[in-house]
């Protein structure tokens, strides 16, 4: 029997709880769950029973890479159904291209598994209607299409991002907002990911000089470096992102959906052999695809689109030891949608008129936590944190912020802060003793700097303050970090 996590096997049972009650399930994990393994599980179970499986990629590219995991995993007699190959009928399972598969012959399983369902297909659809004793089962981290509830009936939920990033099934990650572009401007029309931007208006936006060299430039900065990931609106805005990066001397690459695989393979090569620092990508990488160590995303592809967004951003959350990944969003996507751990939904949508209220759960009525913008370090911090937790910035009063509950604060509306003479104190002592850690690193930290950073803090000056040293603690370190960057930033 094919092992799976706990989580996974508590899955598979939800799955099959539905069988009884719907022929056609929507099957929503997170990407980077295990949904490959999980699939094979239930194919195992058919198989076993001596039933026929089919299951169905969205590329031609991804039939290999799924029959070799299964065959490591452990499935046998398994055909594929690709391009102008010969299919064996007597086989098991059979993975299948999708646009192969629609091209062909009508072909009666007994499981018919859709990977990422949530792109539409009328072919598909048009059997699902035509067939209704067939069973399906749709894979998806972004069911959110308003045409699912037409045709899946049921949904099975696996454990949310969150609580994977917690059990260390996928990264911890930060994602920083250095621009929020001005789309109030852009129109938008209804595509296969739903109503998003018009493209060429997108472009015009994203692809102005200044926002592509803040890209690059913020990337210089923060970008540790990093194996990089962009995600841009179409090819002449990748281009121009790429040009920029290398005159900077940046090495990287474009992959669209015309790359070739052995072309792409031989550039994720490159990556993994550090000669390639980062691939720019549009709409390809976004959905299944094994990335070499991707720990940064630059995201300068806005979209109205959950499914895009989440499916993006998913790209760098597989878990590399010691890393968390860092996210630069650059099209406000993040401020406008949310984190993407906070999407989800309880029902599939549906667009017909005959579904009561409840079952129906479209993109509009889904409540999502917004996160906050932190003013001094572009650190999007949760809804509720008053504080930033990268850099101990805390708004101005009478900014209107949402503030940390858990601290019994509420929203500021103008009342200053009150500290007392113990506050100070603390505060002014583990200046002292953060001054003697700079000191004894070789770095410059005068009695005048410490007396800047209390004044910047406080509005006075530390005049009868003890001269006492006590070990600096992370909300005097956060703010002698925030004052850095602010003077960095004031020089520049």
């Amino acid at each position: 029997m094919i092992s799976l996590y706990p989580d996974q096997e508590e899955f598979v049972g939800e799955i099959r709880r539905e069988w009884p009650r719907h022929k056609r399930i929507v099957a929503m994990m997170p990407t980077g769950g295990g949904k490959t393994r999980v699939a094979a599980r239930i194919i195992e179970g058919f198989v076993n029973k001596g039933l026929r499986v089919c299951f169905v990629v969205p590329r031609i590219t991804l039939v290999g890479q799924t029959a070799r995991a299964f065959s490591e995993l452990g499935l046998e007699d398994i055909t594929l159904q690709w391009g102008e190959s010969e299919t064996c009928s007597r086989a098991l399972v059979t993975i299948a291209s999708i646009d192969t598969m629609i091209r062909r012959e009508k072909v009666d399983y007994d499981l018919i598994i859709i990977d990422e369902c949530h792109y539409k297909r009328a072919k598909i659809l048009e059997w699902m209607n035509d067939h209704p004793g067939d069973r399906y089962l749709g894979l998806s981290a972004t069911p959110y299409a308003k045409w699912m509830g037409n045709y899946y009936t049921g949904l099975a939920k696996s454990k949310g991002m969150r609580w994977l990033i917690d059990n260390g099934r996928l990264s911890e990650y930060e994602v920083y907002a250095p621009e929020v572009p001005d789309l109030s401007k852009c129109k938008s029309k209804s595509g296969a990911m739903g109503n998003d931007y018009i493209e060429s208006e997108l472009e015009a936006i994203m692809g102005n000089f200044k926002v592509i060299g803040n890209v690059v430039k913020n990337w210089l900065e923060h970008g540790e470096n990093r194996l990089t990931m962009a995600l841009c609106v179409n090819v002449s805005h990748a281009n121009h992102l790429m040009i920029e990066f290398q005159k900077e001397g940046v090495p990287c690459e474009v992959v669209t959906a015309k790359v070739k695989v052995d072309e792409r393979e031989r550039i994720f090569q490159r990556m993994r052999d550090g000669i390639t620092k980062i691939v720019l990508s549009v709409d390809t990488l976004t959905a299944g695809f094994d990335l070499p160590a991707v720990t940064c995303l630059i995201n300068a592809r806005p979209t109205k689109s959950r499914m895009r967004y989440v499916q993006g951003m998913g790209r760098v959350l597989r878990v590399f030891e010691g890393t968390i990944a860092k996210i630069f969003d650059h099209s406000g996507t993040s401020i406008a949608l949310g984190l993407p751990e906070d999407i989800d939904i309880d029902h599939l949508a549906s667009d017909s008129d005959g579904e009561s209220k409840e079952a129906v759960r479209t993109e509009k009525d889904a409540t999502v936590k917004k996160p906050k913008l932190c003013q001094l370090c572009n650190f999007l911090k949760p809804e509720g944190v008053y504080a930033c937790p990268k850099c101990g910035f805390k708004p101005v009063a009478g900014e209107d912020v949402e503030t940390d509950e858990s601290r019994g604060l509420t929203k500021l509306k103008g009342k200053k802060q009150t500290y007392t003479r113990e506050d100070k104190q603390k505060f002014y002592s583990e200046l002292k003793g953060y001054q003697r850690e700079a000191r004894a690193a070789g770095k410059k930290a005068s009695d005048g700097y410490l007396a800047h950073l209390y004044k910047s803090r406080f509005g006075v000056w530390p005049r009868k303050m003890k001269d006492i040293a006590r070990p600096a603690g992370l909300e005097v370190r956060n703010y002698i970090k925030s004052r850095q960057i602010a003077y960095a930033k004031g020089n520049k």
